[in-house]
């Protein structure tokens, strides 16, 4: 699997000679191995791509993202039938139990509100939230049935970013909110497609019309580090979004967290979840690799 993310803001055309990318800008050609690309992005709407390059994508597992006007991921190609063992892992999703769905998205949740303790920890250090947080952490119930993450969420929110702070308002931190997540989105795609699994079989997530409701699952202990790394860049935004601050959130795949006990970058750790998760789903136990802030 690759390391490298090419993002393309302006290019003629994109096409494959022996096993490299080549990006071509008038009478300019730069060339990017294929072996070290995890993933494209693309936010020239004018840029040509050959389906011979499209192709090469897949067996090597990259993912290729496609942006809209406003310079947001709008679709995104990434790899089929790329593992061995497909159908026994989706065979295995199919088994999985409600009670087992419910166990799963229990530590998920956990795992999410301990992050959102550790940011706020490192930002507000307001105590009455972080104490009443750290009560939701012991309280969640198989299912969230009592929803400890939405009560959090809340809280959580309006700490980090202000009182006046509104989720999902057209504004510079809600911009780099959902940009930032959809590159992690768009990570735990391509890994779920490389570990043979699909992606609208989720856990607690359901939606019928929803491609990746698992996605969308294993993506919220994330959500927290993804919020710290926007706090962390709040000054620098406006709204849209410029590419200096597009291209720096883009790299929230290289920044380092701690999976199974060690050190390593956010994208090497979904590598972790997604393995992990592929073990429990076997096993019907085990424990789920989630990321945590470094202390």
């Amino acid at each position: 699997m690759g390391y490298r993310q090419v993002v393309i803001r302006k290019s003629d055309k994109l096409h494959l000679k022996e096993e490299q990318l080549i990006v071509q800008k008038e009478d300019v050609e730069t060339k990017i191995p294929l072996e070290d690309i995890n993933f494209i992005l693309i936010e020239d709407n004018t840029t040509l791509v050959t389906t011979k390059l499209l192709a090469e994508l897949g067996k090597f597992g990259i993912c290729f993202i496609v942006c809209d006007d406003k310079y947001e991921p709008s679709s995104i190609m990434y790899p089929y039938n790329y593992h061995f063992k497909q159908l026994e892992n989706i065979e295995f999703q199919l088994q999985m139990s409600e009670d087992l769905k419910g166990q799963v998205w229990q530590e998920i949740v956990k795992a999410k509100l301990q992050n959102e303790v550790s940011v706020l920890l490192k930002t507000s250090k307001e105590e009455k939230v972080i104490a009443k947080i750290r009560e939701y952490v012991k309280e969640v119930e198989p299912k969230d049935t009592t929803n400890r993450e939405g009560l959090a969420a809340k809280m959580y929110f309006r700490s980090l970013f202000g009182s006046q702070f509104i989720r999902f308002y057209d504004d510079a931190i809600n911009a780099a909110l959902n940009y930032t997540y959809q590159i992690i989105e768009s990570s735990i795609i391509r890994t779920l497609s490389v570990y043979g699994l699909i992606s609208y079989l989720g856990i607690n997530h359901k939606s019928k019309v929803n491609n990746f409701n698992l996605v969308y699952d294993l993506i919220e202990p994330y959500r927290a580090i993804a919020d710290l790394y926007v706090y962390n860049l709040q000054e620098r935004l406006s709204y849209p979004l410029p590419f200096t601050v597009r291209k720096e959130l883009i790299n929230i795949l290289n920044i380092p967290v701690m999976s199974n006990g060690k050190k390593c970058t956010l994208e090497y750790s979904i590598d972790n979840l997604v393995r992990s998760y592929v073990k429990y789903l076997v096993n019907k136990e085990g424990e789920l690799s989630f990321p945590k802030l470094i202390e």
